[in-house]
């Protein structure tokens, strides 16, 4: 007799593989400062690095961009980052991207400043009409031809979870519809994951933190 009530010819018809893609992850107290160090082994020489209008004059910014310094990384902050990105947002980081040349991005700061460094990295890279890469249908759904520059993650917030994924959220404000663009060649190349950042936040936005992590969890 099975040892539990498990539906197994449902198991049978069902998909057996899956795939698990995510960055290199450092974990710990202060690490922040390695973000120059990875910049270097990336081989990246001058980034932009995003972030919000709260952020920007942070200690944990300045940590980061003491850390390029250090390296001998050029870095240009850019700071215009909103909470839920918008199509218009999107481009305009995407045009700061373009215009800068960069060879790798840097985003400190929660869910909306990683996905706008993802979409800035991406029509940047693979210029293209804005609707080209957006999820179908609402979009032209197409393939992401290759591989962005490096993208060092540096989460200040843990709820959505950004980090670990190929995909940035948007509101498509023409049609009031939350939409964006999924693509593996999205994901961070290294996010550095700093405890002591949850130590500066507001209680709420921590507490609000926790719960959309357990949401995300539970939907899964």
């Amino acid at each position: 007799m099975p040892c539990c009530h498990a539906d197994f010819a449902l198991i049978e018809n069902s998909d057996k593989a899956f795939t698990v893609g995510v960055p290199t992850f450092t974990f710990g107290a202060g690490c922040l400062a390695e973000a120059g160090e990875h910049a270097r082994e990336l081989g990246v020489s001058r980034v932009a690095l995003f972030t919000d209008a709260t952020l920007s004059p942070s200690a944990h910014v300045a940590a980061v961009l003491a850390s390029l310094k250090a390296a001998g990384i050029g870095a240009t902050v850019y700071d215009e980052v909103v909470v839920e990105p918008t199509t218009a947002s999107f481009q305009a980081a995407a045009r700061f991207a373009a215009e800068g040349k960069f060879d790798g991005y840097v985003s400190v700061g929660g869910g909306s400043v990683m996905d706008t460094c993802k979409a800035a990295n991406l029509y940047a890279t693979h210029p293209a009409e804005f609707m080209t890469y957006v999820n179908a249908p609402i979009g032209g759904g197409q393939r992401v031809p290759g591989a962005l520059k490096p993208h060092i993650a540096c989460p200040t917030t843990s709820g959505t979870g950004s980090e670990t994924t190929g995909i940035a959220i948007f509101n498509l404000t023409e049609i009031n519809a939350k939409t964006g663009i999924i693509s593996r060649r999205l994901i961070p190349t290294v996010a550095l994951i700093d405890p002591e950042v949850t130590a500066t936040l507001p209680r709420s936005v921590v507490a609000a933190s926790g719960f959309d992590c357990m949401s995300h969890a539970l939907e899964s």
